[in-house]
């Protein structure tokens, strides 16, 4: 993906550039300008990556949102911003090498149309005391995902000697790779829900907590 940050945080603007016939996916809503050539349509994760060859995603699945295709008949520019103030971050993907992410839902801002996603489950509790997501996006495919964030970004990289425990609402992305369990941590009018990451591989956190971090 060829683009281009002409803000920083805590309000970025992403340019796009995009080649004749190339096309990607955005997270809908999120276009702050566009050339008039492009080719704007709203479809199910479903629906393309049906079209893509991705892997089939169920019509009441958790990854079957609505994601905008943008299609540039000619080279053409595209801007887009994330919904909430914060920083952005380019994962790249690669089924060859095994480099693959998971992420919040509402993490996403705009991936290469070979990126596909599908929901794995997870183990973690208290969807109804906290907004603990118990369900996160895979990615697959190869290509580029800009995600954004609530607040600045840190890149943590694990070597497989050294545990991290994080705050799991600051979890923006972590390598598909990593293992992890849950634990709560409660005091007297507070539960803290933890996440201890081990393995090798890299750790995205914000530095605010979304509203509902499970779902956009």
């Amino acid at each position: 993906m060829n683009y281009e940050k002409k803000h920083g945080t805590p309000f970025p603007v992403i340019e796009i550039t995009l080649n004749q016939n190339e096309a990607i996916c955005i997270e809908p809503g999120t276009m702050v300008y566009s050339d008039p050539t492009l080719l704007f349509e709203t479809v199910t994760n479903a629906h393309r990556q049906r079209r893509t060859g991705g892997k089939k995603v169920g019509f009441f699945s958790r990854a079957n949102k609505l994601l905008t295709v943008v299609q540039g008949r000619q080279p053409a520019r595209l801007a887009v911003a994330p919904c909430v103030p914060g920083d952005i971050i380019e994962l790249f993907c690669d089924d060859k090498t095994g480099q693959q992410w998971e992420m919040i839902g509402g993490a996403f801002l705009a991936c290469d149309m070979a990126v596909n996603f599908e929901v794995k489950q997870t183990s973690w509790s208290g969807i109804f005391s906290g907004g603990i997501p118990i369900c996160v996006l895979q990615t697959s495919g190869t290509g580029s995902c800009i995600v954004d964030s609530c607040g600045t970004l840190q890149k943590f990289n694990l070597n497989g000697q050294r545990p991290i425990n994080v705050d799991v609402n600051h979890l923006v992305a972590w390598s598909a790779g990593l293992q992890y369990r849950t634990f709560q941590q409660r005091g007297t009018l507070w539960t803290e829900f933890t996440a201890q990451f081990t393995g090798q591989g890299s750790i995205i956190l914000q530095s605010n907590c979304r509203a509902v971090p499970a779902t956009k």
